[in-house]
C-alpha cells in the first residue's frame, strides 16, 4: 500500500526559505556541510546556501521566496519565473567562487513546464561553453517532495504541522492565534489610556487575525503567527459560527470608534481617546468586554483557557 504525502506550505519569511534550503540541500545531495554564504545584505554572486558533495562536487543554491501575485496583485502569466529572470540568476552565479559544478534555483512557486524548458536550454549552452556545470530548479514541489522522503526536515523545520492528526487539531492551532490577537492592550487597558490610532489599529489587526489567521507585531508591524487560515477555516461549526458573530461584533465597535471621531463625540485629546458622552464610553467599554468574553467562551468550548 503506498503512502499519502503531507502537503506544506513554504515558509513565511524569506530568511526561513533559505535555512530549510540548507536542510534539503543537505540531505537530497549528501552535503554534510552546507551552510549559508554571508550575511543578509552581502553580495553573493547569485548563491545563498552551498556545500560540497562527494558525488556531484561544489554545489549553489539561490533561493528566491517568490509569490504567486505581483506587485499590482495579479497573477503572473505563467509564474513569476520568466526566461529573463532565470538566465539572470543563473549568469550572477557564474560570479561565484569556487567554481559551481552544480547551480540550483529553488523558489517557493509551483512546478511549471516552461520553465523546465528553460532550463534545458542554459545547460545545453553551457555544455558548448564547456563551463562544467548544471542548473535545475527546486519548485516547491520538488521541496513538497523531499520533506515527505525525510522526517528529520519535517521534525526541523514543519513541527507544528506534523502535529496535526485531525481536525481538531488545526482548530486548536487557528484559536490560540485568535486567542493572542485578543491578548493585547486595546482590549484590557482603560479605553482613556488608548489613543485613537493605536486602538484603531489594534481592532483591525484583531479582526485580520480571525479572518485570516495572520497576526502582526503591533509596533513592528512584522507577522508574528500566522495560522492556517481563519475562523472559515474552523472544523467545527459552533466555533466557526461564534467568530464570525465576534468577527461582526469587532466591525460594530470599530464603526462606533470611527463615526465618533468623525461627528466629535470621541476626541483626541493629548493623544488619548476622549469620550465626553458617559453612555457611549459605557456602551463603548462593554462592546469591548463582550467580546472577550465571547472569545473565551470559545476557547473554553474548544477545551483551551480563556483569556
Amino acid at each position: 500500500m503506498g503512502t499519502i504525502s503531507q502537503f506544506f506550505q513554504p515558509p513565511l519569511y524569506w530568511q526561513q526559505f533559505e535555512e530549510l534550503c540548507v536542510g534539503l540541500l543537505t540531505e537530497t545531495y549528501d552535503v554534510p556541510n552546507a551552510q549559508q554564504v554571508g550575511r543578509p545584505g552581502q553580495a553573493q554572486d547569485g548563491v545563498d546556501v552551498y556545500g560540497k558533495s562527494a558525488r556531484y562536487g561544489i554545489i549553489g543554491v539561490q533561493c528566491k521566496r517568490l509569490a504567486e501575485l505581483d506587485q499590482n496583485n495579479n497573477p503572473f502569466p505563467g509564474g513569476p519565473i520568466s526566461r529573463a529572470f532565470l538566465r539572470k540568476e543563473a549568469k550572477t552565479a557564474l560570479a561565484f567562487k569556487p567554481d559551481l559544478n552544480l547551480w540550483i534555483l529553488a523558489t517557493t512557486v509551483r512546478r511549471d513546464t516552461h520553465v523546465q524548458g528553460w532550463v534545458d536550454e542554459l545547460n545545453e549552452e553551457w555544455e558548448q561553453e564547456k563551463r562544467g556545470r548544471i542548473a535545475i530548479v527546486w519548485t516547491w514541489d520538488e521541496c513538497i517532495s523531499a520533506l515527505n522522503n525525510y522526517p528529520r526536515l519535517q521534525r526541523e523545520y514543519y513541527r507544528d504541522v506534523i502535529g496535526i492528526h485531525a481536525a481538531e487539531d488545526l482548530d486548536e492551532i487557528i484559536l490560540k492565534t485568535f486567542a493572542m490577537a485578543f491578548q493585547r492592550p486595546a482590549f484590557e487597558m482603560p479605553l482613556h489610556c488608548e489613543s485613537p490610532t493605536e486602538f484603531l489599529d489594534a481592532l483591525k489587526d484583531t479582526q485580520k487575525a480571525v479572518r485570516t489567521g495572520e497576526l502582526v507585531d503591533r509596533e513592528s508591524r512584522h507577522v508574528i503567527r500566522k495560522a492556517i487560515g481563519g475562523y472559515r477555516e474552523l472544523s467545527d461549526r459552533s466555533s466557526r459560527e461564534r467568530m464570525s458573530e465576534i468577527d461582526r461584533r469587532l466591525r460594530q465597535l470599530r464603526s462606533q470608534l470611527e463615526q465618533g471621531l468623525k461627528d466629535g463625540t470621541i476626541r483626541r485629546t493629548g493623544g488619548y481617546l476622549d469620550i465626553t458622552d458617559g453612555v457611549l464610553a459605557r456602551y463603548l467599554d462593554t462592546l469591548r468586554e463582550r467580546r472577550v468574553d465571547e472569545m473565551s467562551a470559545v476557547l473554553v468550548a474548544a477545551g483551551l483557557p480563556p483569556l
